[in-house]
């Protein structure tokens, strides 16, 4: 679940990503564009009313009479933009419209050029063109004019940037649908190789490298599942084979043993550890064909633990190790009792090992959790997620003390996965928690 989750936020971190950097690009891009359009514009608004103030300027330094005059205003009555003359001695000769009620004191009447450019904020964009002899001519054009053009220019951009986004949304569904989707698909079907199941990846068809790797992840479900089914094969075989002879050993040992004969205790000790390997090798083999059967019925839970706990308190106190329980109220869930008992037993027999005399095993029962807490030396950090796996052991010394089969907590786990469970262990810092989660135990 954690794997499928982390391949979750990938492709949510690859589409935020992907999202985000367009985004920023596209703004970007606009806003510069945008912001040049407009000073163009301004610009060129600018450079034509200069122009034909300019124009107006060369005819009157030819003639500056009144005739000239009224005829240069008379051209700007009707126009688009408005003029003023001004005259050598400082004063209005001529303007259209009215358009000297528009002069602004800051102006310098006596510098050529752009003299008003703010088009936010003031009515009239102004340019002054110096007549030859003295005298000015002033220019004027509503910023108005500018203002319904870049609005315009706005509302086009707008469009602009809607059309992007709706763009960006369907890249995105086309990156989801090419790349993200088909890598969700992979994964899924990948998490069931540890199931031993034989998979095909509906990318296969692909001729991309999505393609080859989901190919690549179909041979090695074929190879892994043949793998599987040779090992199961000789697990089931060799311990049936080996049933026969060791009881045999054990019980022509037991005879010895009888006798009062060191060497026929040693062969019955020995026959013994091996009777039992050989019995958690069988079992595990029955629960990897699933050819066992859990029979549930309904167990008031404490009482059953309480049971389990109560036959082993003797072997605990001849190590001299401290059993507690804490329970609380009775509930009851749907459990194989012979099978549940097994699991318990195993992670007893694995606590007792470990945990040194003197010390104590505590085992805590709620409604959702069986927790047992030994004091004994923990399990690396980089041991614990292999600490269920078969023939797994943290003493691979396997001396006589601790030494034990190493499929004890592998059963434990196939039976407690068997019953909807989950099992984990987590280091304490004095010791190691076995924790049995029964959420998914029916009740």
């Amino acid at each position: 679940m954690r794997w499928g989750a982390g391949m979750s936020k990938l492709s949510l971190k690859i589409s935020l990503y992907y999202l985000f950097g367009i985004t920023i690009i596209l703004v970007v891009c606009l806003f510069i564009m945008h912001n040049l359009l407009v000073d163009q514009q301004v610009n060129n608004k600018l450079e034509n009313l200069h122009q034909r103030g300019d124009s107006h300027r060369d005819v009157l330094s030819e003639s500056m009479d009144q005739q000239t005059i009224d005829h240069v205003v008379m051209m700007e009555e009707k126009a688009m933009t408005d003029v003023v003359i001004i005259n050598k001695n400082g004063q209005v000769a001529g303007a259209s419209n009215q358009a000297d009620e528009h002069l602004s004191e800051g102006w310098e009447i006596t510098e050529e050029g752009v003299a008003e450019d703010d088009w936010r904020n003031e009515p009239f964009l102004a340019s002054i063109s110096l007549i030859d002899g003295g005298g000015s001519v002033i220019m004027l054009e509503p910023t108005a004019q500018v203002q319904s053009l870049i609005s315009k220019l706005n509302r086009h951009f707008l469009i602009a940037a809607l059309l992007l986004g709706c763009f960006l949304v369907l890249s995105l569904y086309f990156l989801s649908h090419l790349i993200i989707k088909p890598l969700l698909s992979i994964r899924l079907a990948a998490g069931k190789l540890s199931e031993g199941l034989v998979i095909t990846v509906p990318e296969t068809k692909r001729s991309d490298e999505i393609g080859e790797l989901a190919r690549a992840i179909t041979k090695i479900s074929g190879d892994l599942h043949q793998i599987q089914r040779t090992r199961k094969a000789f697990l089931t075989s060799i311990a049936h084979e080996l049933r026969t002879p060791i009881t045999y050993i054990k019980g022509y040992a037991g005879l010895f043993k009888k006798e009062d004969s060191a060497y026929g205790e040693i062969i019955y000790d020995e026959s013994q550890r091996l009777h039992k390997l050989i019995e958690d090798l069988f079992e595990l083999a029955r629960l990897e064909e699933h050819s066992f059967t859990i029979e549930p019925e309904r167990t008031e839970m404490t009482s059953f633990i309480m049971g389990i706990t109560e036959r082993l308190q003797l072997v605990f106190n001849e190590k001299q190790i401290h059993l507690l329980i804490h329970a609380s109220i009775p509930f009851y869930k749907q459990i194989d009792q012979r099978r549940f008992e097994q699991v318990i037993t195993n992670l007893m027999d694995n606590s007792l090992k470990y945990t040194p005399s003197g010390k104590k095993v505590q085992i805590a029962v709620t409604k959702e959790q069986i927790v047992l807490t030994d004091e004994g030396p923990g399990v690396k950090e980089d041991a614990l997620p292999f600490l269920f796996d078969r023939f797994y052991r943290v003493d691979t010394s396997r001396n006589r003390k601790t030494g034990g089969t190493g499929i004890g907590l592998a059963i434990a786990k196939e039976i407690t996965e068997a019953h909807g469970g989950k099992i984990w262990a987590e280091n304490t810092g004095s010791g190691l928690s076995i924790v049995i989660d029964l959420k998914g135990v029916s009740s």
